[in-house]
């Protein structure tokens, strides 16, 4: 297993654990979900988009630019 691979793994279970941590128990909560604005409903959305899409930025696992959290 290379470098890479085992970066990689570690990448993505640091992304698995904020979205399992963070985003997901308030974007799956209805309750806390409509507590939110608009915007904030689409920075949340967006922000889990960009997480998602860890894996396919350039430079991944190396160079990985994490998104910001709303």
């Amino acid at each position: 297993e290379s470098i890479d691979a085992r970066l990689a793994i570690e990448v993505r279970a640091q992304r698995n654990f904020i979205l399992a941590t963070e985003v997901d128990p308030l974007i799956s909560n209805p309750f806390r979900w409509a507590d939110l604005t608009p915007e904030q409903q689409q920075a949340w959305a967006d922000y889990r988009r960009a997480l998602l899409d860890i894996p396919q930025q350039e430079g991944f696992p190396t160079a990985v630019a994490w998104p910001t959290r709303p």
